[in-house]
């Protein structure tokens, strides 16, 4: 198994080490030493004497950099337990280590200044992966009420509430959707800064597209007495070959903005086509909206930094970094005082022949009523994310839930007692959750060995969703969600004639 360190950018083999309460070896997956099982640990080198004595103190996490064994150089972490037995786990650091001794054998000049170059360019990629790290702990720690909120919300508005008290539920609700949406677009934004992102490439209809966009701004928009105009050429083709997405969010984002400098009562956008040429349709996107924009928005003091941005100019920021990631062009200009156009050009494919897309079926909760409850763990240390997932999963009266917010105690869980299902976080007690299914996998009873793992993290991004895969997890639920978009992908996992 091999455990992916984002901090230097390579993978770090890695190897997990069950030991038992008098210091022998219960389990090894042999990653990368071989350990002879029910033999003493200090038996097999001198240096796991001291890691033994590490079990009787106080500790139940420790980590020891740098350490020489069996000629390569491993950073090695002791997790224990209450009832004096723990993990070791090993990570090879080898070539990491050989890089600096290296250096230290041969201190020649030229040898010093590539490494002092090689340093610079890590400490600024360093600097990078911190930013983005922050910005992703951010996210990930407001974004626990904010799944509290949306979950409870959902079921207070199945419930018996008068006309006033769903329109405030409600009002909450959408507040709280619109938070999230910031929050996942600062970390997008820091993501298309870091690395430009691979783009799908296949047919969709660009009408249903709009229609999907006009509806829910026209909903939006209506709410605050306010209109929304789309304005459609004829011209413009039905379908389009390219990342649906993207484009959606590049539009959706237009709008937005569009929305936060309005200071009229009407918002128009218009889509028309400048040329065709060589299977390409050349797109002109104008949103128009009433009122001024801050100067440093217009196109002389268009920002690229991203501590430079004010909050206000989040959307816009967003929006440039689309446009260039689609090969586009984007402008913003004050027709005067009250007025501004967000203008985009984009060269997008078009099918040359008529298609016939497939509809996707639309997602519904079905309601189930099981005859035996479904025993399930939860992995996290956040008292509200608990109580978020406790609460969803007992509405529905079909789970036995148990909550664990110490890898020890949920390790020690998964060896002595059976679960049909585990929800896990991102990371609980700073154990990543990618490690943490990995010692699971490893040294869980026969019973849970294949048991469904769900996890529920803010990091969905494509890179992310191949990680958890990869790692063994069947589903990934993004945060916030909704009690029953979690109870829906639950059900997908289960077996659900053993239940019924």
């Amino acid at each position: 198994m091999t455990s992916y360190d984002s901090t230097n950018d390579f993978v770090v083999p890695i190897q997990f080490i069950s030991i038992n309460a008098k210091g022998y070896i219960k389990k090894s997956d042999q990653n990368l030493l071989r350990f002879e099982e029910e033999t003493p640990l200090k038996d097999a080198h001198p240096f796991f004497k001291s890691v033994l004595s590490l079990f009787d103190s106080k500790a139940d996490h420790i980590k020891l950099d740098c350490v020489n064994l069996f000629e390569h150089y491993f950073d090695i972490e002791v997790i224990t337990r209450k009832d004096n037995t723990g993990v070791i786990v090993l990570r090879d650091r080898t070539g990491f280590y050989n890089r600096f001794q290296e250096m230290a054998q041969k201190p020649d000049e030229s040898t010093i200044f590539k490494e002092v170059l090689n340093l610079k360019n890590e400490l600024l990629q360093e600097k990078e992966v911190f930013k983005y790290k922050f910005i992703n702990n951010f996210s990930h720690e407001v974004k626990g009420p904010l799944n509290l909120i949306n979950a409870f919300s959902s079921l207070l508005l199945k419930g018996a509430l008068d006309l006033e008290q769903t329109k405030l539920v409600e009002a909450v609700k959408e507040q709280s959707d619109t938070l999230g949406k910031y929050l996942d677009n600062i970390v997008e934004l820091s993501q298309l800064k870091k690395e430009k992102p691979e783009l799908a490439n296949a047919p969709f209809s660009f009408k249903d597209l709009l229609n999907h966009i006009h509806f829910r701004f026209n909903a939006k928009i209506n709410i605050s007495n306010n209109t929304f105009e789309m304005l459609i050429s004829k011209d413009v083709p039905e379908f389009l070959i390219g990342d649906k997405g993207r484009i959606e969010q590049m539009i959706n984002n237009l709008i937005e903005n569009a929305l936060l400098y309005n200071r009229g009562n009407h918002i128009k956008l218009e889509i028309t086509e400048n040329n065709r040429r060589a299977g390409k349709s050349s797109l002109r996107f104008v949103v128009h909206h009433e009122g001024s924009i801050p100067d440093y928005l217009e196109d002389k003091h268009l920002l690229r930094d991203l501590e430079k941005i004010e909050p206000e100019g989040l959307y816009f920021s967003i929006i440039r970094e689309l446009v260039e990631v689609l090969n586009g062009t984007i402008s913003i200009r004050k027709i005067d005082d009250n007025s501004t156009q967000q203008i985009i050009n984009l060269k997008i494919s078009f099918p040359l022949h008529h298609l016939q897309l497939k509809t996707k079926p639309s997602e519904y909760i079905e309601k189930h009523h099981f005859a035996e409850k479904v025993k399930v763990l939860v992995a996290d240390e956040n008292n509200t994310a608990q109580l978020t997932t406790l609460k969803t999963l007992i509405s529905s009266n079909n789970f036995d839930t148990t909550i664990y917010n110490d890898p020890r105690e949920l390790l020690e869980a998964v060896e002595k007692h059976e679960y049909d299902l585990i929800l896990m976080s991102s990371s609980i007690s700073q154990v990543d959750s990618i490690e943490l299914i990995g010692i699971i996998k490893q040294f869980a009873n026969t019973n849970n060995k294949n048991i469904p793992i769900i996890a529920l993290t803010v990091h969905t991004r494509k890179e992310d969703l191949a990680t958890y895969r990869r790692a063994g997890f069947k589903d990934i639920i993004k945060k916030p969600y909704t009690d029953d978009e979690l109870l829906n992908s639950i059900y997908k996992m289960l077996d659900l004639k053993k239940f019924l």
